[in-house]
């Protein structure tokens, strides 16, 4: 039921701890002082984005009601990597760069329609309204800090990589012993060095974007690893809320 996005370094780094994109971001040596409307692009993309996912949840939750399988599910996750790749290559294609955000978007606003099918069924859907919550407040503290504080948070890249490769070294082992980390104390640690590892990719992030050009592709590519460090900041507090009540559920 639980199956986190994205959340090992597949190969889209221009640098070795930038774990989301190939795309060569447009960098200055300086603080840009246009960063303010970088940001603000980003902030506008982002509202879209995430207004563009929530349809296509509740459009997969139609498709996935009528369609279901493993197969299905397959086609909409696939979908959404293709598409990530052709953005890359688009980027700089005028029109294109945004159909293929939203097209993304929207795909992994999708892919969630199985799990939010599943927790509704269980009479759990309570959980992912306290998930949505404490994502929204925590990605929102931890952007308006970044942006704000004088410390440098450059540094937090390789560590951040570093903990993404531990995530999938714990994935994989987690798929021949689900009893290992899929409950318990060991699924309640993973959950915890997850949500740590995207809210250090949060700060990473809007800090960065003191130093990016004010350019479209840039606030394109910068607004797709935010997205989906926020979808996968929801997935790990879901995911901790969802063992915490089962294990309160069981001790009753």
């Amino acid at each position: 039921m639980y199956n986190p996005r994205y959340n090992s370094p597949f190969g889209m780094g221009g640098e070795r701890n930038n774990w989301l994109g190939s795309y060569p971001y447009q960098t200055i040596p300086y603080v840009n002082e246009r960063a303010g409307s970088l940001v603000s692009k980003v902030m506008l993309l982002l509202a879209i984005s995430f207004l563009v996912a929530c349809i296509g949840t509740f459009v997969g939750i139609s498709f996935f009601a009528q369609v279901a399988g493993l197969g299905a599910y397959l086609l909409v996750a696939l979908g959404g990597l293709v598409v990530l790749f052709i953005l890359q290559l688009a980027i700089n294609v005028h029109g294109l760069n945004l159909f293929l955000l939203y097209l993304f978007t929207f795909l992994e606003g999708m892919s969630l329609a199985p799990l939010v099918m599943a927790l509704t069924g269980a009479g759990m859907g309570n959980i992912l309204g306290e998930a949505f919550l404490i994502t929204a407040l925590s990605s929102l503290g931890l952007a308006a800090y970044a942006w704000t504080t004088r410390r440098d948070f450059s540094g937090l890249g390789k560590y951040l990589f570093f903990g993404l490769i531990l995530l999938l070294v714990a994935g994989i082992i987690g798929l021949f012993l689900p009893g290992l980390f899929g409950t318990g104390l060991g699924g309640l640690l993973i959950s915890i060095v997850g949500i740590a590892i995207f809210g250090g990719y949060v700060l990473y992030y809007v800090q960065r974007a003191k130093y990016l050009a004010d350019t479209l592709p840039n606030a394109i590519m910068l607004t797709v690893a935010i997205f989906v460090t926020v979808m996968n900041l929801f997935l790990y507090i879901l995911r901790f809320l969802m063992i915490l009540q089962g294990g309160s559920r069981s001790n009753r």
